[in-house]
């Protein structure tokens, strides 16, 4: 049956892959979400919202339309086959790209774990007839967006995937790609966007079926683990960010970014990756601005194949008088909790997790530097109910407590 699916409990084996691309494999695989746009004999159209592209029901698809058929002939020069899966009834997405970068499709997810891996793929197809625009053919390309909805109220990018240049093909041939990410604490949702990402004109007509996310016990291709900003202080001639990562796979590059509102974000850094690395991985890097009022920092971690993921975005504002803070989030929590520690000078500090009723849990000491200092707790095994967060300096003359909320 061709439907939108969520799913619960279900675990399946790993899929085959055709095509280039490099692939995330999602070791312990349960689907939470398929969208396969669903079965029956004539043309559907999308509900309201969820594509740039018009809908064409009955005649040619010119640049710039689609439908949702059982039939990949969009045109007569296009094949003639089945969805994804060979169901005879089932629908896919069958599309005449047009000549803007366009969304081919979008939708949200939600009732996610935070904290978790996921992977996301999805199937594409060449609907061209081998040789059809000849020489000058343009191929189909795309760029998959995760994103999720921060406290601003702004979309923050998770993960970027760019497929390859999808070939013609003599038989009607499916390609997967897939990448993964990680949950930000806190976060249940996300939104996916499907973006045209070649030229509009002869030969860029596609195909997509089986749009799938997938919970991992782990994911043994993420091209980083662990990405996040550990500190961000104050420094000569401006302001230095301090980040990691725990490990790494083909990875090419190292992008700090930089907003004033949370919504537009420009590069003030860039530094090679290390590519790949098995073990903790240091990095550094600089504002030359001083930031007098908030500003928000990211890292953009680009891939050897042009995918990129994002760091959690860490705001930050320098000249503060009022002494040092703590600052744990979310609160309520899921899975992971995130504890901020802004000092105003060079201190350790030890945090602590407690139960209500004052059982020691979990212990991390910080060295922390003048500004922004960040750690994390993973509360995923934690019983729901109140908890107490404490940070202490090295002679006990500072002392932070805030209560917490698991969910």
């Amino acid at each position: 049956m061709k439907t939108k699916l969520y799913f619960t409990t279900l675990v399946i084996s790993l899929l085959l892959t055709i095509g280039s691309n490099a692939q995330t494999i999602c070791n312990g695989e349960a689907i939470r979400f398929q969208e396969t746009f669903g079965t029956g004999n004539s043309a559907a159209s999308l509900p309201e919202g969820r594509t740039t592209y018009t809908y064409n029901g009955s005649s040619d698809l010119a640049d710039g339309y689609y439908r949702l058929s059982k039939s990949s002939r969009g045109r007569s020069e296009w094949h003639n086959t089945t969805d994804h899966t060979g169901d005879a009834n089932g629908r896919m997405m069958v599309i005449n790209a047009g000549y803007t970068a366009g969304e081919f499709y979008k939708d949200t997810v939600s009732n996610l774990t935070p904290g978790a891996n996921y992977s996301v793929s999805l199937y594409i197809m060449n609907v061209n007839t081998l040789g059809t625009c000849g020489s000058s053919a343009i191929l189909p390309k795309l760029q998959f967006v995760v994103e999720y909805l921060a406290a601003n109220n702004t979309f923050q990018s998770l993960t970027t995937l760019k497929s390859d240049f999808i070939p013609q093909s003599s038989t009607p041939t499916w390609v997967k790609i897939s990448s993964g990410f990680m949950m930000p604490g806190g976060i249940t949702s996300v939104r996916y966007r499907i973006i045209n990402n070649s030229n509009g004109g002869c030969g860029n007509d596609l195909a997509i079926d089986d749009i799938t996310f997938s919970q991992c016990a782990s994911l043994s291709s993420l091209p980083v683990k662990g990405l996040k900003i550990n500190t961000v202080e104050e420094a000569a001639g401006g302001t230095r960010i301090l980040f990691s990562t725990e490990a790494e796979y083909n990875t090419a590059a190292m992008e700090t970014q930089k907003s004033t509102d949370g919504i537009t974000w420009s590069t003030i850094h860039q530094q090679p990756a290390a590519g790949n690395s098995d073990r903790y991985k240091a990095y550094s890097s600089s504002d030359a601005a001083s930031a007098s009022n908030t500003v928000y920092y990211r890292i953009r971690q680009t891939d050897i194949d042009g995918s990129s993921t994002y760091s959690a975005v860490v705001s930050f504002k320098g000249g503060e008088k009022s002494g040092s803070s703590m600052n744990a989030y979310p609160n309520p929590f899921s899975a992971k909790l995130s504890v901020n520690i802004n000092a105003v000078e060079n201190e350790t500090y030890l945090i602590t997790l407690y139960s209500a009723s004052g059982a020691q849990l979990r212990q991390i000491r910080v060295a922390a530097r003048k500004g922004s200092n960040i750690a994390e707790f993973d509360g995923q095994q934690l019983q729901k109910g109140m908890y107490l967060i404490t940070a202490v300096n090295s002679d006990g003359s500072i002392k932070f407590n805030q209560k917490i909320i698991k969910n």
